[in-house]
């Protein structure tokens, strides 16, 4: 549907640049995201980016790497990043945003940060909140680890950092194609872009 509808994927920096600088983007613009390290996103999912030549964004538990037969391994995050697809942090094990503290920040997000970078050989620039969930005092703590942007899901975005709580419309893998597209021009109300990003979870 989203490639017969003409819509072309686009990548975090290039969402950055148009929200921060206003540069162009292609026509019918939408971001696929995937977060929870699932194998399926690579075995399912990759295969199908690939015949319709669509890119996308892997938001990564760093626990579950390797975990079992369900979830991706080190070679497979690198190939999808050699590939042209984004890998970015989702913390270490999904705990809630909202409830570090002290070490936590070296634990959740330094320290998963660090191993995606050595996994791609790339640096490690987007982040989304586990659960969706986020608060505005740990925002700078976003900020000063070197994270360009940060995804949530249909919070009101943060006034005073809206690169830090940037909206996602959550996927549900029960949806026919016209729910999608509807969902898709119709969720949030009327946004605030004309881009629209999309999430895909468990």
């Amino acid at each position: 549907m989203l490639a017969d509808s003409g819509y072309h994927t686009i990548l975090p920096d290039e969402l950055y640049d148009y929200l921060t600088k206003g540069a162009p983007l292609p026509a019918k613009p939408i971001m696929l995201t995937f977060d929870d390290t699932d194998g399926d996103q690579f075995e399912i999912g990759r295969p199908e980016l690939i015949k319709y030549g669509f890119k996308g964004v892997y938001f990564i538990t760093t626990i579950d790497i390797a975990k079992n037969k369900h979830y991706m391994d080190r070679k497979q995050i690198k190939l999808l990043s050699d590939e042209g697809n984004v890998i970015a942090c989702h913390t270490q094990d999904h705990t809630n945003f909202k409830k570090y503290s002290g070490g936590d920040w070296d634990t959740q997000i330094d320290k998963p940060t660090k191993k995606l970078a050595a996994i791609t050989g790339k640096p490690i620039k987007y982040f989304a909140f586990p659960f969706g969930e986020w608060n505005a005092k740990g925002l700078p703590e976003l900020r000063k680890r070197g994270f360009k942007a940060a995804f949530q899901l249909s919070e009101p975005r943060d006034a005073n950092d809206p690169m830090m709580t940037i909206r996602r419309i959550l996927g549900c893998g029960y949806w026919s194609a016209k729910t999608l597209d509807y969902n898709i021009k119709h969720d949030f109300g009327r946004l605030a872009h004309k881009t629209t990003v999309l999430a895909k979870t468990k």
